[in-house]
């Protein structure tokens, strides 16, 4: 993202914070809320919204592909779909240790037949619908 936010160094954020940070409207703001699941305060027990790091950095990536890649709000939804989930599956990549593999192979031998073959079954859907994905972005010049 071309213009960064420096986000302090805290765990929760009122609306107001919220929005010096990122330049955002509070209506805007509660707009986006109702828009994107991304967004997801939580209500302190006053009742007030405190945003988390996560909710602030979803709102930057939000305004980017709203003002400076000027994308509709479905097309913003979808692609701050498809970059959590791709930063998402990098993680758990790049996590992968000797321990992690070693408890993966353990509850692999505890599936039966059927539960291993309903994962594979659903492993081929789910990259068939990446490959579906990555070819309407690329016909549609998406980056």
């Amino acid at each position: 993202m071309s213009n960064q936010i420096e986000i302090p160094n805290k765990s929760h954020f009122k609306l107001n914070e919220v929005c010096s940070l990122t330049g955002v409207k509070p209506y805007v703001l509660r707009f986006w809320e109702s828009e994107f699941d991304h967004i997801s305060p939580i209500l302190s027990s006053s009742g007030q919204k405190l945003f988390e790091h996560k909710d602030i950095e979803a709102i930057a990536l939000i305004k980017k592909l709203l003002f400076e890649d000027k994308m509709n709000i479905e097309q913003a939804r979808a692609e701050l779909d498809l970059r959590l989930l791709s930063s998402d599956s990098e993680i758990i990549v790049a996590d992968e240790t000797e321990e992690t593999s070693k408890v993966m192979e353990k509850f692999t031998r505890s599936l039966s037949d059927s539960d291993i073959q309903k994962l594979v079954m659903a492993k081929a859907k789910l990259n068939s619908l990446i490959s579906s994905v990555d070819s309407i972005k690329q016909r549609n010049n998406w980056h």
